[in-house]
């Protein structure tokens, strides 16, 4: 079959889309709804599928002969996001499911809307670009739905000096080695919400103020849910 050109917001990306919603939505409502025996089987499902992911993709790039350090090494927020995931679902810990959830949803999301990837279906690229970001948000959907979950205070301050050290840090190894790990060199190829961010530079400061936001909405559920409470405890 001839690979296609992909095309955003085309046929074959709002049915990946939909897919990818409904899993989300079937995670979340296992995690929220089921026995615990049925809740630790799926985590331990989406793990073995995050897995299966990145051991696919290296073997695959080793066979095309296509590993590189320029593009190789998991350096992307949204690499650190599935590896914060896989960690999370076998063995819980605050602050990467934290990263999980604020950096996914801010990041994974976004770049699943506006993906920078040049061939559509079948090609192995979007094959491989939808399986890690789709099982990484039905991922978050699943730690994010479970009962135990609620941000824990302070995690907007954390969540933005943990994004500012990732950003220091890779954009150090970026400018010393000409990479572009982050895009914090410059932006994709493709149209994505950096285009609205003004140039480089620039548009990594605007990156903090729309980082700064989506955190804040990111909390606003669980911060409307305590005031529901607190307000219907003072009622009664």
């Amino acid at each position: 079959m001839e690979r296609a050109e992909f095309v955003a917001f085309g046929t074959q990306h709002i049915a990946v889309l939909v897919i990818i919603a409904a899993a989300c939505a079937v995670s979340a409502w296992v995690s929220r709804n089921s026995a615990d025996e049925e809740r630790r089987w799926t985590a331990g499902t989406i793990g073995f599928v995050l897995l299966g992911y990145a051991i696919f993709f290296y073997v695959q790039q080793g066979l095309d002969g296509a590993l590189s350090w320029q593009y190789s090494l998991p350096l992307e927020l949204c690499n650190l996001v599935l590896i914060a995931c896989i960690v999370s679902l076998f063995r819980p810990n605050g602050f990467l499911v934290e990263i999980a959830y604020f950096w996914g949803l801010g990041g994974v999301l976004q770049a699943t809307i506006t993906p920078d990837l040049a061939l559509g279906f079948p090609s192995v690229d979007f094959f491989l670009f939808f399986w890690s970001h789709g099982a990484t948000l039905a991922a978050i959907a699943f730690l994010a739905a479970s009962r135990d979950f609620r941000p824990r205070g302070g995690s907007i301050v954390r969540m933005m000096l943990a994004l500012n050290v990732y950003g220091i840090a890779v954009g150090a190894i970026d400018a010393l080695a000409g990479w572009n790990y982050g895009y914090l060199c410059h932006k994709p190829a493709v149209p994505s919400l950096l285009d609205f961010l003004g140039p480089w530079p620039w548009y990594l400061i605007s990156i903090e103020g729309v980082a700064l936001l989506s955190f804040v909405i990111l909390c606003l559920p669980w911060r409307i849910g305590e005031s529901l409470r607190t307000s219907k405890a003072v009622v009664d």
